[in-house]
C-alpha cells in the first residue's frame, strides 16, 4: 500500500512528537548523573560546616576543673573532721562544766586568732594566676586552721601534766573527769591535725612549721585546786570558741546567700562586724 505525501508528513510528525514527549518524561543519563553529583556535593558542604571545638581547649578546661575538684574534696574532708571534733568536744565539755563553777580570764598563754580578718578576707585574684576560688581559699585558710589547732594541742598536753596540791575528795572526782576529757580532746586533735596535714600534702600546699608557745611556761605544773579549775575553764572555753568560729567560718562564707538565710550565720557575721567597727581607725582614715 502506498501513502500519499500528505499522509507521510502526518506520520513523520507523529513520530517526532512522541520522541519529544519521551525526552521530557525521562531525562538523559548525563543530566541525571550531573544532578546526582550536585546533590552529593551539597550534602558534603553542609556536613563540613560543623567543625569540632579545639581539643586543646577542652583539655585545658578539664584539667582546671580537676584541679579545683581536688581542693574542694580536700576542704570537704577537713570540714567533716572539724565538725565531728567540735561536736564531740562540746558534748564532753558539758560533763566537766556541770562539776564546778568557774571564773573568767584572758591570760597571755592563751593563743589568739583574728577571725575578723579571716572572715572578711578578699579572695579575688588580681594577678590572674589561674588558681580557682577553691584553691585560693584552701591555701589561705588551712595553714591558719592547722596552726590554731596545734597551739591548743600544746596547751592540753601541758595541762595534762598539772599536779594539784592539797586536793580534797570532791576535786578527785573532778580531776578524774578532767583527765578523761583531756585524753579524748588530745586524741581527736591528733586525728584532725593529721587529716589537715594529709590533705595539704595531697594538693601540694606547704604545711607550716609551728613554733612552741613560750608563754605556756607561765602555766605552773603544780597548782592548788582553784587555780587548776580556773586554767581548765579558760583553756576549754577558748578551745570551744575556736572550734565554733572555725565551723561557722566554713558554713557561713562572707558574701554568700547562706548568711541571710541562716540565723547562726547572721549572728556570727554581726559579731565580727561589731568587732571590726570597734577597731581603732588609722591616721589615714583606714580601719
Amino acid at each position: 500500500m502506498c501513502l500519499t505525501p500528505c499522509e507521510a508528513r502526518t506520520v513523520e510528525h507523529k513520530i517526532r512528537h512522541e520522541r519529544r514527549h519521551d525526552s521530557l518524561v525521562q531525562p538523559p543519563k548525563e543530566m541525571s548523573r550531573l544532578r546526582l553529583e550536585t546533590r552529593v556535593d551539597h550534602k558534603r558542604r553542609t556536613h563540613t560546616k560543623d567543625t569540632p571545638a579545639p581539643i586543646r581547649q577542652k583539655n585545658d578546661r578539664s584539667e582546671k576543673n580537676a584541679q579545683a575538684d581536688r581542693f574542694k574534696n580536700a576542704m570537704t574532708k577537713i570540714k567533716k573532721k572539724l565538725k565531728n571534733t567540735r561536736a564531740f568536744f562540746n558534748d564532753e565539755r558539758r560533763v566537766l562544766n556541770e562539776s564546778k563553777e568557774y571564773r573568767d580570764g584572758m591570760p597571755t598563754w592563751l593563743p589568739t586568732i583574728n577571725f575578723v580578718d579571716i572572715h572578711f578576707h578578699n579572695y579575688r585574684n588580681p594577678r590572674r594566676t589561674g588558681a580557682s576560688l577553691s584553691e585560693r581559699k584552701f591555701i589561705y585558710l588551712m595553714p591558719k586552721l592547722y596552726k590554731s589547732l596545734v597551739e591548743f594541742q600544746d596547751i592540753f598536753k601541758h595541762l595534762a601534766k598539772v599536779e594539784v596540791n592539797f586536793a580534797d575528795d570532791p576535786f578527785y572526782m573532778y580531776n578524774k573527769t578532767r583527765q578523761e576529757l583531756l585524753e579524748k580532746t588530745l586524741h581527736r586533735l591528733y586525728s584532725t591535725i593529721a587529716e589537715i596535714n594529709e590533705n595539704m600534702i595531697a594538693v601540694n600546699v606547704t604545711v607550716p612549721h609551728i613554733n612552741q608557745n613560750k608563754n605556756i611556761n607561765t602555766l605552773d605544773l603544780k597548782v592548788d585546786a582553784p587555780q587548776c579549775l580556773k586554767n581548765d575553764y579558760i583553756a576549754f572555753r577558748a578551745y570551744g570558741n575556736l572550734l565554733n568560729n572555725w565551723y561557722s567560718e566554713f558554713r557561713c562564707p562572707w558574701g554568700k546567700k547562706v548568711i541571710h538565710d541562716n540565723i547562726r550565720c547572721r549572728a556570727y557575721e554581726k559579731k565580727l562586724l561589731e568587732k571590726m567597727q570597734a577597731r581603732p581607725h588609722k591616721k589615714n582614715g583606714a580601719s
